[in-house]
């Protein structure tokens, strides 16, 4: 029984997808409630090629998602919003090539696709991304009420 062709030129391909859908159960395992109105998480039918590494972090007025992306046009790049889930997708394009025979592929091409649960409290109607030397910055700013402050107290 032969394996995809794609598969075998792509060993990682499996991998990534298995484990972008493991991220995903867990969170709804840990989270249900997060998602807006019970809704569920997009999900590709199709593998992607590779997954971009991302770092997440919160101040206390924005959230910030920030993803290495080198290679990428930023116009072939996909930000959607569904529920609280962040939703990266895009394609790297492999460019020209030279003609010879290949000894080592360690880059990565094709489609790729990244989810990010998000807090409730993101004003996503206010978000920002920026993409510059191959890092993609995505700030989303809290809502006023979920900011914190703090409340004077009177003497008596």
């Amino acid at each position: 029984m032969g394996r995809s062709n794609q598969w075998r030129r792509e060993p990682f391909i499996p991998f990534n997808f298995l484990q972008n859908e493991l991220v995903r159960v867990l969170e709804d395992y840990f989270q249900p409630e997060g998602r807006g109105g019970g809704q569920s998480p997009p999900t590709d039918l199709e593998p992607s090629g590779w997954s971009p590494l991302i770092d997440v972090y919160e101040t206390p007025e924005d959230t910030i998602v920030v993803a290495e992306i080198p290679g990428v046009d930023p116009t072939k790049i996909e930000l959607s919003i569904s529920g609280n889930l962040l939703i990266l997708r895009g394609v790297k394009e492999i460019g020209e090539l030279p003609e010879a025979q290949l000894q080592v592929r360690e880059r990565r091409f094709g489609t790729f696709l990244r989810q990010v649960m998000v807090p409730g409290d993101v004003d996503f109607d206010a978000a920002q991304a920026d993409a510059k030397n191959g890092v993609l910055t995505v700030r989303m700013p809290k809502r006023r009420a979920a900011q914190p402050r703090t409340i004077p107290i009177r003497p008596s």
